[in-house]
């Protein structure tokens, strides 16, 4: 038997939340600001999603895990990187606004003023598009580069580790994401896209990877967690821009290759 607790309240029709820049479709899945996609961690957007849905109260950590890990068991350690990642993706330093508020000893509060918005028409598409954590739109136009896309999700599906290696502006990224978005039904969904663009420091490569699968638990040791928690995981690891942190992302890379036979890897590096 399954036991719901009664402070949840669900959405319904009022799926479409709106608070400061952010618009949170929970049907979708969806968080967008700037009528663009924000990249957020599916563990993330679980937790976001149980406090809109009680705005101005205290959620329990305990309400929390349960709901965002229903079948394991996990420490607050884990809620606690989560809730620092959804603050980060937020903005919620950067800008001043409080979004999440931690009340000591109890839990967690959606303190923002909300709205309730009318779910966008949508045109017919696979079902699967809103599943890849972080992958960029389909590319709309790309000229000449369909062989290429065939070519290359063949081999990753036959040999299950690709680079897509050459100078900047060639179209690494576009060319990557095109792979992503076609591979998306083998996958049944599962592809997630990792930028190292703009990370600096190598010590950070687990656990922005970490973040982006989802792994739960405390986080102490990412770089030996990861292979195990992949190990009976079908999906697309798309890993975009690993040139300035190539020491480190390639042996992590190989570690989950050996360690996961059933992760494919797509990298791009300069």
């Amino acid at each position: 038997m399954n036991i719901v607790d009664p402070q949840f309240k669900g959405l319904g029709s009022q799926d479409v939340i709106c608070f400061g820049p952010f618009r949170l479709s929970t049907k979708e899945r969806l968080l967008e600001k700037g009528g663009g996609p924000v990249q957020l961690g599916s563990r993330a957007l679980d937790i976001l999603i149980a406090l809109v849905e009680r705005p101005a109260e205290v959620v329990s950590k305990k309400e929390l895990i349960a709901r965002v890990w229903p079948d394991l068991v996990v420490d607050e350690g884990s809620l606690r990187f989560h809730v620092s990642a959804l603050r980060k993706a937020l903005g919620q330093e950067r800008s001043g606004t409080r979004y999440v508020t931690n009340v000591s000893g109890r839990g967690y509060c959606f303190v923002a003023p909300i709205s309730h918005a009318a779910s966008k028409p949508a045109p017919l598409r696979n079902s699967l598009a809103q599943l890849p954590i972080g992958l960029p739109r389909k590319p709309m136009r790309m000229v000449g580069r369909d062989e290429t896309v065939r070519l290359i999700s063949e081999e990753l599906t036959a040999r299950r580790f690709f680079t897509i290696v050459g100078p900047g502006g060639i179209g690494k990224t576009t060319l990557a994401t095109a792979v992503g978005h076609t591979m998306l039904a083998a996958f049944d969904g599962a592809v997630y896209y990792v930028d190292f663009g703009p990370l600096c420091t190598p010590s950070l490569v687990p656990n922005r990877v970490a973040l982006t699968v989802g792994l739960p638990g405390n986080f102490n040791d990412p770089l030996a967690a990861l292979p195990a928690f992949l190990r009976d995981r079908r999906i697309l690891l798309v890993l975009d821009s690993c040139e300035h942190l190539i020491e480190t992302i390639a042996p992590l890379a190989e570690r989950i290759f050996q360690a996961a036979p059933e992760v494919h890897i797509l990298a791009t590096s300069r």
